[in-house]
């Protein structure tokens, strides 16, 4: 079986709708033997009024030590996606005349931009192939950016193999999480054909849990049982241990 030694999706209460705190997760990664894991918790779109309840959390995540019961702990955030044209949570919002969003990401680590549905977030066309295709490549362009978070469930419909190819291209990568495994059989053969374009591609992809609780932090057995159903190259996993994350986030 693949080891997938780093956790580079995990959620703490301070995404509001999660369990945990960082330091339960970082004991129950050790207790799974992960050697790192990326607090991840979900960057929404805000207003000014809100800087110092929801994004001070955020930023002030450099005073986590790196290390916590063993287990490499890394700063990151989940951005929101907003538009067809790219935009990440709070790039327009400022706050002491500079941007919310280069604030926030300034420290981190490790950037991940999904799309989620809701008020003051994506709502536009899930069926528009060409917008949806152009709005993953422009998000890819962002320097910040490493990884495209859970594509497969995202419920917007694009074009797999040119998103792919530019994550590719730009040396970043497309993520396979365990998060799908609960919504059917649909949406996993959606993530299935992400990860063999990716093979095919030579483009890396991720392998998280998409944790809300500690107890799910390293839990990705399904992921990873597709994956080897499919061949996966091992050498295309970014995070399948603390070296190869280190690597990747250094390029």
């Amino acid at each position: 079986m693949y080891q997938i030694k780093t956790d580079c999706h995990v959620h703490t209460i301070l995404s509001g709708h999660a369990y945990s705190t960082v330091e339960e997760c970082a004991v129950y990664a050790a207790k799974q033997e992960l050697e790192g894991i990326v607090i991840t918790d979900h960057f929404c779109p805000i207003r000014e009024e809100e800087f110092g309840d929801k994004i001070v959390p955020i930023i002030n995540l450099t005073v986590l030590p790196p290390y916590i019961q063993g287990v490499r702990v890394m700063r990151g955030m989940e951005a929101d996606i907003l538009d067809l044209e790219g935009h990440l949570a709070n790039y327009n919002v400022m706050h002491d005349g500079k941007s919310v969003l280069e604030e926030a990401w300034k420290d981190s680590e490790l950037v991940i931009a999904s799309v989620h549905r809701g008020p003051g977030k994506m709502e536009t066309d899930r069926e528009d192939v060409p917008g949806n295709t152009g709005m993953y490549i422009k998000v890819l362009q962002h320097p910040k950016v490493k990884v495209l978070g859970h594509v497969g469930r995202s419920g917007y419909h694009f074009d797999m193999l040119p998103v792919i190819r530019e994550a590719g291209r730009l040396g970043k990568a497309l993520e396979i999480n365990e998060a799908p495994s609960r919504f059917g059989t649909q949406i996993p053969a959606l993530c299935r054909r992400v990860a063999e374009l990716c093979a095919q591609e030579n483009t890396r992809i991720m392998v998280n849990s998409d944790a809300h609780s500690a107890h799910s932090v390293g839990i990705y057995e399904k992921s990873i049982h597709m994956l080897e159903e499919i061949h996966f190259p091992e050498e295309l996993i970014a995070n399948r241990d603390l070296a190869s994350l280190e690597a990747f986030l250094k390029e």
